[in-house]
């Protein structure tokens, strides 16, 4: 019975929170397991002070119902998701040196539910830390061992052409080959269709000496004056010499 009401409880594992209450901070972990649904409360300060509180199936199910169903059992187990998770948390019958408090969760709904909360002995508190830094740890390897994820800025740079702002390079890692900047499609359009025109010009072009020639039609006709190509040349008869023997 147990397993069957706690396999719906799977959204409230791994959940940790901080509340401020006063001039105090606490945080909270929430941890399911086969048996119970659990919260570890730990007081920061020079005492490091640890509590633990839990629900059984039972104890849920006194506040479902008896025979609550999976889509009951789920529901329940969101709306106490979201509450942790927004921080709708606040610790009762505080006072410093006591050694049993009470968790209360959704203080602004009509009905808010509370988890009793015992004390933990040194050895516990110890004990249970420890396993919450094993569980960091490991976490922490699939980042090779850095405690939390490293901001994307250690990174990463943006890089930005000096041409243009509107433009932005890539991310680039310092540590990758630089990524040749990318070809503006317009720009590029504009070039293949400047060499199809060039293209065109060169096919209509003659072959050979490109220089202009006068064509025949423009070529004076025959006979006709070089000073004014319109009028007829003059003939001119040779002039003859009387030769002395006469």
């Amino acid at each position: 019975m147990s397993t069957d009401v706690l396999s719906h409880f799977g959204v409230l594992d791994e959940l940790i929170q901080v509340i401020y209450q006063g001039l105090d901070r606490f945080v909270a972990l929430s941890q399911v397991t086969e048996s119970a649904w659990s919260i570890y409360l730990g007081l920061k300060g020079p005492e490091g002070r640890w509590w633990r509180g839990s629900w059984s199936a039972t104890h849920i199910l006194n506040i479902t119902g008896v025979q609550s169903g999976p889509q009951v059992l789920e529901n329940f187990a969101e709306k106490l998701r979201t509450t942790f998770v927004n921080g709708d948390l606040t610790i009762g019958e505080w006072t410093e040196g006591e050694s049993d408090i009470n968790l209360t969760f959704g203080l602004t709904a009509k009905h808010p539910l509370h988890m009793a909360l015992k004390s933990l002995s040194a050895a516990e508190a110890a004990s249970h830390a420890t396993a919450v830094f094993t569980e960091i740890a490991l976490q922490a390897q699939s980042r090779k061992c850095q405690l939390n994820p490293p901001f994307p800025s250690r990174n990463v740079i943006t890089v930005i052409p000096e041409s243009s702002h509107a433009n932005s390079g890539p991310l680039r890692s310092f540590f990758q080959d630089p990524v040749p900047a990318a070809v503006n499609p317009v720009a590029e359009r504009k070039i293949k269709t400047l060499e199809a025109e060039l293209a065109r010009s060169k096919e209509r072009s003659p072959p050979g000496d490109t220089t202009s020639k006068p064509s025949a039609s423009s070529r004076p006709p025959k006979g006709a004056s070089l000073a004014n190509p319109n009028k007829k040349a003059r003939k001119y008869q040779a002039l003859e010499f009387e030769s002395d023997e006469d």
